[in-house]
């Protein structure tokens, strides 16, 4: 086939002066090479063709030249006084993922000959540790995290000997990080949270909902959890026996506020316990059908019963201990702690409760609003419901229509 036949753009390759460079050719049949365009089969000195591949033994300046094979066409650019040759591959890497750099000398590995791999960064060696960086038997390195200061020029080298000769076959990619967010595509069994937030601003409405919307329709289903109740509200029994600011907060404000406006779903000790039932087993299963766990809390020396509960609780109520062990070891139910006319003397109360009180606070309730003015007593109320509410489940649409 006549050279002005040839087709195909010139495949492009860098290489350095003194480097082994080996070039198969991927057309079968039988190769003939030929040196620039006159059609010169004559090979220049230190160039072999070794079962139809061309040998660099090494590369020498005087090599720069467009050698031919019928319609595969190269162009062969040496660089003289340099171990790492230009980029012939670019490479996009985004930050904080991994990405392998892959040697690409298949000519060389397929030699089987011993040899040696190792990598550079511009020209500096890469020590791989097995943790951020690590190399595999074939020249694959990947980079565990990638930052900002990976990108560079990159260069596997390797060490071989040939004919009783050392060489070195070196080739270089360049890699650029970008900083961009990475979004992954949802799969068959891909589980993802979203979460709803919205900053409203100062505003004076009492209500305010939030929703989603699925592919244009409202949705309001909530999977199951095989729970009955919102929540279990855990109040001392002598301070539920007594007429004081505790026991009307939990039997009436409680009930009024979170069942009867915002569709809640509450066991309230003392409400709700069945007559004659097993009071453990009863007591532990309804706290364990509960999403929440809401113990209630007043200042020791209110009362005399109150006083007396306090001095006599060296344990925790039943429901407590269930409760929040269960709290403690799975998170499940999450405890609210509400101090009904503080402070509450933490000391006197067992290392659980302490231990929720550091970690996540309580809410403030205090019947003394009534003593302030019309505005101020609105504006606590409103805010401490408020943050009562944000502590609760989300209560499922059709229950809140089916109170309105």
């Amino acid at each position: 086939m006549p050279l002005s036949d040839h087709q195909g753009e010139a495949d492009t390759y860098h290489v350095s002066a003194g480097h082994l460079f080996l070039l198969s050719c991927p057309i079968a049949g039988e190769i003939k090479w030929s040196r620039g365009d006159a059609g010169d089969e004559s090979l220049p000195s230190g160039v072999e063709v070794r079962g139809g591949s061309l040998w660099f033994l090494p590369v020498q300046m005087t090599h720069n030249n467009i050698p031919h094979i019928y319609v595969f066409t190269f162009i062969l650019y040496c660089l003289s006084g340099s171990n790492c040759p230009d980029p012939s591959e670019e490479i996009l890497a985004t930050k904080e993922t991994s990405e392998s750099l892959q040697c690409k000398q298949n000519e060389i590995f397929r030699l089987n000959l011993p040899r040696k791999i190792r990598w550079t960064k511009d020209c500096q060696q890469v020590q791989p540790d097995g943790e951020s960086v690590s190399l595999n038997t074939n020249g694959l390195m990947r980079l565990v995290e990638v930052s900002e200061a990976d990108a560079g020029k990159y260069t596997c080298h390797i060490d071989v000997t040939v004919d009783g000769r050392n060489y070195t076959a070196a080739r270089s990619v360049q890699m650029t990080v970008k900083n961009e967010q990475i979004c992954h595509s949802p799969s068959a069994w891909f589980v993802s949270e979203l979460h709803c937030k919205a900053y409203t601003g100062f505003s004076e409405d009492e209500e305010i909902d939030m929703y989603w919307i699925i592919n244009g329709t409202y949705a309001d289903d909530i999977i199951p959890d095989g729970k009955l109740y919102d929540a279990y509200v855990s109040v001392g029994q002598s301070a539920m026996l007594s007429l004081d600011g505790v026991a009307c907060f939990a039997l009436r404000l409680l009930p009024e506020e979170l069942e009867q406006k915002h569709g809640y779903s509450l066991f309230i000790r003392g409400r709700d316990d069945r007559p004659g039932e097993a009071v453990h087993d009863a007591i532990s299963a309804a706290v364990r059908q509960c999403r929440r766990l809401l113990i209630i809390l007043s200042s020791a020396g209110k009362s005399k019963e109150t006083a007396q509960f306090w001095e006599n609780h060296s344990q925790l109520t039943y429901e407590q201990k269930v409760g929040l062990h269960d709290a403690l070891m799975r998170n499940d139910p999450k405890v609210i702690l509400v101090e009904v006319d503080g402070p509450v003397d933490y000391s006197q109360l067992p290392e659980s409760l302490r231990y929720i009180k550091r970690t996540q606070g309580a809410l403030e309730w205090k019947n003394s609003f009534a003593e302030t003015n019309k505005l101020t007593q609105m504006y606590l109320k409103r805010n401490f419901w408020k943050s009562l509410r944000c502590h609760m489940p989300a209560v499922p649409a059709r229950r809140l229509q089916s109170i309105a």
